[in-house]
Parts: structure tokens; C-alpha cells; sequence
């Protein structure tokens, strides 16, 4: 609800954006070079909508840079206003921007963790930037004097968070360098051409190094937002050819209206920042909808399928912190609270078995995570261990399993794998929750159809299996959308006498299973 709500703040902002630009459009005539402003602002609102859309994962360093485009665009569309609210106004962005700005860098840098200092530099972040405002009420003398102080404190600061955390800072800078190096050649043509083309404006350069933070780390911004497959809501109705052609038409139908109605440039741009909003309106319902399932068509979608994988993810790594925190960390304090006394027997045995108990719990989990099939064994041999394994991890219970599979049998990568999986989690579910006391497991591959039979003879009965809400099966349910996203299908029904049967034919296709693929 929060990512929502911020979308709909971004979108009256929008909305106000280009009501002030339509009055500064009417109450004054532009040439080419107080034109730029007005372009510039826009291009920058454009690039919010698409960032802001794209930002599925609701990450805060992305949110942020939003805003911070959001200050910039009001600042550069601030520069053709001569009254003396609208100079008050761009006066004090200034400042915030700039406080802004070093907030962004370092949640960029530390990707939104905690830091040592922090506390104490967003003290002197914020403090220095309600002085600088404080002084627009005073006079202009005080504001520029107390702005340079703002200035050289948060670069002061700045700096030393940067030293003090370097080899942190460094591994950010190393990961991002080809991003950062791009965006700074960019910077560098960008510059050399507003300074071109603005070379007839007074003090066309005097604010230019307030834009430096925003177009240092843009590539890096827009690389993140391209490595979410299919971010953009509109994606799961139109392809990306078909979305570019209807930008493109109504790029074109705007710029028609334009020279029809020979209103300008200033009126073109005010147009197409119009449509931009009314896409990204289409956005924020088509997210509300297909996170909130409202529409049953569009409910299985790439963008909603792209959102499940998403919270399956997290689910792991909740699932993976759990362990380190209850298997790993507890006995490493045990271990740490007992060495001051490792020199009696008793002591050393405990951490013996301590250390040999988190050895076993490690393995299971490395298991678990990531199963390793032996490459001197056939697929059959492996399998068979698997199920070796599933048994000894039950000794209370006694169930007979027979294992049917081809000696034969071959699975490229990753079905092999997830074939492994899904034998794991089927057989383990008998083992916890069937009274059966066999089970039956048949695994083919033929002409690229793998079909994978799993029965027992428990009480269980399909239809209320099928019928029971998939929060109580988690793990039928997961193996579900896995299978159904490889273009497979899992059929439930009843054995006979008794007990219940789960056929999964999926088709053996290659590669492109690989992104629907996500170790549990």
C-alpha cells in the first residue's frame, strides 16, 4: 500500500508539474534558449513515469532517485520564472536537493543497509539544510553564506563516511564501474553540448554541478530497472515492438497537432508530458490489479508470473536466514561461550559433537539448496540414493517404496534436477503425512515427454486434496506453479484400492527452462 500511495504522490506531482508548465507557457514567449528548460524538465519527468513503473521489487534506493529527479525537474523548470515566488522557491531546492543528493549516494553506496555515522551524518545532512532555508528569510547575503556552509559540511561528511567505509565503498564502485564510467562520458557529452547550445544564456553554467549526482548514477539506476524481466505493467498486454509503436503514434500525433495548430515547441513537449502521465496511470492500475489478482484474464500473466517468482525468492531467502539463525549462529554462541573452557574433556566433547552436528546440518542444507547429482552415477543411481536418503531421514516410519525408472534414462539440464526436486518433496509428503505403508514411484522420458508417477495406498483422497486451500499444501502448490510455468501438467487422482496418485507429464524442451527454474 505504501509503493502505491507513493506512485499516486508522484502522480499529483505530475499533474500540478505540468499545470505550472501550461501557465508558464501561456504568460510568456520562448526563443530556442529558454526552450531548453522546458525540454529538459520534460525529458525528466518522461524517465520518472518509466522508472516509477518499472519499480516492481519497490526498491527504496530507486524510489529515492525518483525523487530526486522529481526536485531537479522543478528546479530547471524554476529557471524561466521571473517572479518572486517562483525565485524564493527555486532558491531553497537548491539546498534540498543537494541534502537530497548525498542521502541518495550513500544509500546507493551501502544498497539502503545501515553504516556506521549514519545517525550523526543525516543529523548534519538535514540540520545544515533547514540553516540554508532558514537564511532565505533573512536575506540573500545570510542564504549564500549558509549554503556554502551547507555545502562544505556535507561534502566534509560525505568524504569521511567514504574513507571510513572504503573497501565497502570500493566493492560498490568495483561492481558498478562500467556503468559509472558510461554515465560519466555521457555527463561529458551532455555538458559540451548544453554548454553549445546555451552559450548566449547568462550564467548558464552556474548551476550545472547540481545535476552531477543524478547523471553520474543514471545508467546505474536504469541497468537495475532493466534486469527485472518484464517490469513494466503494460508489458503483459503489449509487446515491447507494440508499446514502442504506440509511443511512437502518439509521438507523432502530438507533434501533427503542434504544427497544425503552430502552437511550439514549449506546447509539444507540454503534450507528450500529458501522454507520459496518462501511461503511467495505466500503470498503477494494471500493478494494483495484478498484484491484487482483480482481473481473472490477465491474473497469469508474465508481470504476475514475474511477481510470483518474486515472492518464491523471498520465501527462500526468509527460509535460508531462519536456518543460519537457528542451526548456525546458535551453536557458533555455544561454541564461542564454551571455548574458555576447552581444555576439560567433557567441554571438548561437546564441541566436538556441536561441530559435527552443524557439518551434518550444513550438508543437508547444501542438499537441500542445491543437489548434487554424481556424474559417475546414472540418473536411476542417483535417484535411488535420494530415496536411500528420504528413508534414513524417516527411521519411525516403514514404508516399502518401489522405484521404477529405465536404466537408460536421460535428463538434460535442469530436469534432471528438477525431477530431483519433485521426487524429494513428493516422497518426503508420504513419509510425513500418508498412514500408507507403500509407495510406488515411476519416472519415463520418451520422444522429450518425461511423465513422473508418485502413489501410495495412505487415506488420503484426491478430490479433497484437489478441493484444500494451498496455504495448508504449500509444498503441492509450489511444485504446481513450477510445473505448470515449464508448460507441464500435474494431475491428481485417486489409487487403487486406496490412497492417492500425482502424475506430472512435463515437456522436455531445454534452455529456456531456466528462467522459470528456482531452487527451494
Amino acid at each position: 500500500m505504501k509503493h502505491i500511495l507513493l506512485k499516486f504522490l508522484l502522480f499529483a506531482n505530475f499533474i500540478l508539474f505540468i499545470l505550472y508548465m501550461g501557465m508558464t507557457i501561456n504568460c510568456a514567449q520562448f526563443n530556442i534558449m529558454e526552450t531548453m528548460p522546458i525540454f529538459l524538465s520534460s525529458l525528466i519527468l518522461i524517465d520518472i513515469t518509466y522508472i516509477s513503473s518499472c519499480n516492481i521489487r519497490e526498491n527504496k534506493v530507486i524510489s529515492l532517485f525518483c525523487g530526486l529527479l522529481v526536485l531537479d525537474s522543478w528546479y530547471i523548470l524554476l529557471l524561466i520564472s521571473y517572479n518572486a515566488v517562483s525565485y524564493k522557491v527555486f532558491s531553497a531546492l537548491g539546498p534540498v536537493i543537494w541534502c537530497v543528493s548525498i542521502y541518495f549516494i550513500l544509500m546507493f553506496l551501502f544498497q539502503g543497509s545501515r553504516y556506521k555515522f549514519q545517525k550523526a551524518m543525516n543529523i548534519c545532512l538535514t540540520g545544515s539544510c533547514i540553516c540554508s532555508l532558514t537564511g532565505i528569510l533573512v536575506s540573500d547575503r545570510v542564504f549564500a553564506l549558509l549554503y556554502g556552509i551547507q555545502l562544505l559540511v556535507s561534502w566534509l561528511g560525505f568524504i569521511f563516511i567514504v574513507a571510513y567505509h572504503r573497501k565497502r565503498v570500493s566493492f560498490v564502485f568495483k561492481a558498478e564501474s562500467k556503468s559509472i564510467l558510461f554515465s560519466f562520458v555521457i555527463t561529458i557529452i551532455l555538458f559540451l553540448a548544453y554548454n553549445f547550445i546555451t552559450m548566449g544564456i547568462k550564467g548558464h553554467l552556474s548551476n550545472f554541478g547540481i545535476y552531477i549526482p543524478v547523471l553520474l548514477f543514471s545508467m546505474s539506476i536504469h541497468s537495475i530497472i532493466l534486469k527485472e524481466h518484464n517490469s513494466f505493467p503494460l508489458s503483459t498486454i503489449f509487446s515491447r515492438c507494440q508499446l514502442l509503436l504506440i509511443l511512437l503514434f502518439g509521438t507523432v500525433i502530438c507533434g501533427l497537432i503542434t504544427m497544425t495548430l503552430n502552437l511550439g515547441l514549449p506546447t509539444l513537449f507540454l503534450m507528450l508530458d500529458a501522454m507520459s502521465v496518462f501511461v503511467y496511470v495505466c500503470n498503477i492500475a494494471l500493478e494494483f490489479n495484478l498484484k491484487h489478482g482483480k482481473n481473472e484474464i490477465i491474473k497469469e500473466s508474465k508481470y504476475h508470473a514475474a511477481l510470483r517468482q518474486m515472492q518464491k525468492e523471498e520465501q527462500l531467502n526468509l527460509e535460508f536466514a531462519n536456518f543460519l539463525h537457528d542451526d548456525i549462529l546458535q551453536d557458533l554462541l555455544s561454541i564461542k561461550n564454551m571455548i574458555n573452557k576447552a581444555d576439560r574433556p567433557n567441554i571438548q566433547k561437546i564441541i566436538t559433537e556441536t561441530l559435527d552436528n552443524m557439518n551434518t546440518y550444513i550438508r543437508r542444507r547444501m542438499h537441500d539448496y542445491h543437489p548434487v547429482l554424481l556424474t559417475k552415477l546414472t540418473i536411476k543411481e542417483n535417484y535411488q540414493n535420494l530415496l536411500e536418503y528420504i528413508s534414513q531421514s524417516f527411521p519411525h516410519r516403514n514404508i516399502r517404496v518401489i522405484f521404477d525408472c529405465p536404466d537408460s534414462l536421460f535428463l538434460v539440464e535442469p530436469y534432471d534436477i528438477f525431477i530431483y526436486r519433485l521426487i524429494k518433496e513428493l516422497v518426503t509428503n508420504i513419509y510425513k503425512h500418508s498412514a500408507g505403508e507403500n509407495a510406488g514411484i515411476a519416472l519415463t522420458q520418451n520422444n522429450g515427454i518425461i511423465t513422473l508417477c508418485v502413489r501410495d495406498n495412505g487415506n488420503a483422497d484426491a478430490d479433497a486434496l484437489i478441493s484444500a486451500d494451498k496455504s495448508k499444501h504449500r509444498g503441492l502448490a509450489l511444485i504446481t506453479d513450477q510445473v505448470e510455468g515449464m508448460d507441464g501438467s500435474i494431475k491428481i487422482s485417486n489409487n487403487f484400492p486406496q490412497g492417492i496418485c500425482i502424475q506430472i507429464t512435463l515437456p522436455m524442451k531445454g534452455d529456456v527452462s531456466y528462467q522459470y527454474f528456482v531452487s527451494r
